[in-house]
């Protein structure tokens, strides 16, 4: 059976080759457009995967710190150090590819700190009935970022000034400085450090707020022994597969096996990203069933996350039965699936880490995103073994390997995951209690 699959894409392959790709419809300007760099392809997959080898090291520390100090200060310290070294790629690049891969694993070292970080904020500053909506809300931001990232590179690229591919990285790392900035002035740690906030407020807050965790002993045992743990982790790394395979080689597939130019590249790959800030909203619909009490939490988290992993797995699955010249069809069978993904960020796995460790949901993060950016380093590298001629028939192998991960990911959710406070976070309730009244006092006192 399989090697008459192969059988079937190469000659689906035979009967699209590289010059009908090329030259059908004028998908690919006549004209050449220069490049500054000739870089290899397999220095090209080790360069993109270099962001991961700084990214996967920092995500328990970033955990931690948040848990302990706050996640305001470790997360500004990451965005400001992402940012401010975007502004020297172009400057290295000149100079030497290694030094780019230097600044692109620091770069992973910061960004490593400040994505748990967020989960700190989010259990100090939501209740856990908005949490889905408000989180869903916040991480909107991610595929908006894309969409925006994808058009208006190719188009500065196009610019010309400083040769354009440079201010893909100075328009970046500017606004990135600024929204650092802005960042700074208005957002708290938690509720009791805001200056202006109100006693109603901080009564209705204070009932998800953590403890303080410089008084927590974290259970590192317990938690690594959790079979909970290991199954959320296993979730987190096929979904993070998926995603990071179509996100950092999306645009390689659409000009090397598809052919498309630089323009009509960037607006094809960003829309997956278009597609998941759609569903980003969906994290209210959560809420709202989840409200009428019509199951339990882990059955509608596990519905919601059965979804965003089994569409994806047959989306990329079917890709190869499609005519090789139905070009946009790719893309687009590609996007529904990573858009339908976005279920698991807005009400699947995503949200088991607070269930499951309360006080230690930072911790617990890093620990399982840390898996997760195995695939960020791997798919890079993997696709450029995998795909060595460019050729469709290649890529199909890339993306069916996708879809086994993926429905890998989403059994193991559904048998083995769940969505309760474990025994080892469940230690630190009474503390939490009399913490948090000890912090309500301290807030009256200063009013």
């Amino acid at each position: 059976m399989s090697n008459e699959t192969s059988n079937d894409q190469e000659g689906k392959a035979a009967q699209c080759p590289s010059e009908y790709i090329e030259n059908e419809n004028d998908t690919v300007s006549s004209k050449s457009v220069p490049r500054e760099f000739t870089w290899s392809k397999p220095f090209q997959g080790a360069l993109l995967s270099s962001f991961f080898y700084g990214y996967i090291v920092t995500q328990v520390l970033g955990g931690y710190f948040s848990d302990r100090f706050g996640g305001k200060t470790v997360f500004l310290i990451g965005m400001i150090t992402l940012s401010g070294t975007s502004l020297l790629i172009p400057v290295f690049a000149r100079i030497s590819p290694g030094l780019v891969v230097m600044v692109r694993v620091l770069q992973g070292l910061a960004s490593g700190l400040s994505f748990p970080s967020l989960y700190n904020l989010f259990s100090s500053w939501t209740d856990p009935g908005e949490r889905a909506t408000l989180m869903s809300i916040a991480y909107a931001g991610i595929p908006t970022a894309t969409v925006a990232t994808f058009p208006l590179t190719s188009w500065l690229c196009y610019s010309g000034l400083d040769g354009g591919w440079p201010m893909a990285f100075y328009v970046p790392g500017t606004t990135g400085l600024v929204w650092c900035a802005l960042f700074y002035v208005l957002i708290y740690s938690t509720p009791e450090d805001h200056p202006r906030i109100t006693k109603g407020e901080l009564e209705y807050l204070r009932g998800s707020e953590p403890a303080k965790k410089r008084k927590l002993k974290v259970p590192w045992m317990a938690m690594l022994q959790s079979s909970a743990v290991h199954a959320l982790w296993i979730t987190h790394l096929c979904s993070a597969f998926g995603y990071y395979l179509l996100i950092i080689n999306l645009s390689l597939f659409i000009r090397e096996a598809l052919g498309f130019k630089v323009l009509d590249n960037g607006f094809l790959s960003m829309l997956p990203s278009f597609g998941m800030l759609l569903l980003s909203t969906t994290g209210r619909l959560f809420d709202y069933i989840r409200s009428k009490n019509v199951c339990s939490v882990s059955h509608l988290r596990k519905m919601f996350n059965g979804i965003a992993f089994f569409a994806p797995a047959v989306c990329f699955s079917i890709l190869s039965f499609l005519p090789c010249q139905e070009k946009v069809a790719h893309v687009a069978l590609l996007a529904l699936g990573l858009t339908l993904h976005e279920l698991a960020m807005t009400g699947g796995f995503y949200f088991s880490h607070s269930e499951l460790a309360g006080p230690y949901s930072g911790i617990l993060f890093g620990i399982t995103n840390t898996f997760a950016q195995i695939p960020g380093f791997l798919t890079p590298l993997l696709v450029s073994h995998m795909t060595k001629h460019g050729s469709l028939a290649e890529w199909y192998q890339v993306f069916l390997l996708a879809g086994l991960v993926n429905l890998v990911g989403g059994l193991v959710y559904i048998f083995f995951g769940k969505c309760d406070l474990q025994p080892w976070a469940e230690d630190t309730k009474e503390l939490e209690e009399s913490d948090k009244k000890e912090r309500l006092l301290e807030k009256e006192e200063k009013c």
